[in-house]
């Protein structure tokens, strides 16, 4: 089972697409790389926050055919957790072009890629931020200029676990029961 990417990979990949920039001009926060001192445009994309908001089980009786071609069938715990996903998006560049390309994130995020991801990948990024600042002041005598974006973002994760049927509990079965 290959793993789901998580949710700043995918934030990262629409914004690379949407903005046109360079694979190494994108990045998820802590992978401990160092601000380039050239004048482009960078991004990086990091988890401010979970919360959830919903954990439900579904439990349902799967159908199969066995290799002999005998019906059968396996019970399963279909597990779905909602989560609300708070996001940092950082643009920082030694030039003003963060401060003038910082609305083309909010375009890259409506754009039919993104609703093509948002739909394969069981999120919903939220049409607004819930603020955009403007945090050069944290370099100090760097003179590199910075804007946070915080975004919301809707996310469904769905696990399926098998799980013991009424006549399949371990130590016991109804045969026994009935003698």
């Amino acid at each position: 089972m290959t793993a789901a990417r998580i949710t700043p990979q995918i934030i990262a990949d629409i914004l690379k697409k949407g903005m046109a920039l360079k694979d190494e001009q994108v990045w998820i926060y802590n992978q401990r790389r160092a601000i380039p001192e050239d004048k482009r445009l960078y991004i990086v994309v990091g988890m401010v926050g979970i919360k959830p908001y919903g954990n439900n089980n579904r439990n349902a009786w799967i159908a199969t055919t066995g290799p002999s071609g005998a019906p059968g069938g396996e019970y399963q715990d279909q597990l779905t957790q909602y989560m609300l996903e708070t996001l940092s998006i950082n643009l920082f560049s030694y030039t003003p072009e963060c401060l003038q390309r910082y609305h083309e994130v909010l375009g890259s995020l409506r754009s039919t890629y993104s609703q093509q991801l948002q739909e394969a990948n069981g999120i919903k990024i939220s049409e607004l931020p819930t603020a955009i600042n403007d945090v050069s002041s944290i370099e100090g005598a760097a003179l590199l200029y910075r804007i946070a974006i915080t975004l919301p973002i809707f996310r469904k994760y769905d696990m399926i676990l098998s799980a013991d049927y009424y006549d399949d509990i371990d130590g016991f079965s109804i045969e026994e029961i009935e003698q």
